[in-house]
């Protein structure tokens, strides 16, 4: 029961700060290529962004 409550404190707190740590993230030229990697191996997502990047006007 109380990891229970470490687990999702933990992660509500992760969540508090997500714009921060993923400004750190960014902010690290190895960590935002790895990220940016992952991120293009996710075909829902990388459809999405390439379809906004190439639309037609």
């Amino acid at each position: 029961m109380q990891w229970i409550i470490i687990v999702s404190s933990f992660i509500f707190g992760l969540y508090q700060l997500r714009y921060r740590l993923l400004n750190v993230i960014t902010q690290v030229p190895g960590l935002r290529k790895i990220l940016v990697r992952a991120s293009m191996n996710i075909p829902w997502l990388r459809q999405r962004l390439l379809s906004n990047i190439f639309q037609q006007e």
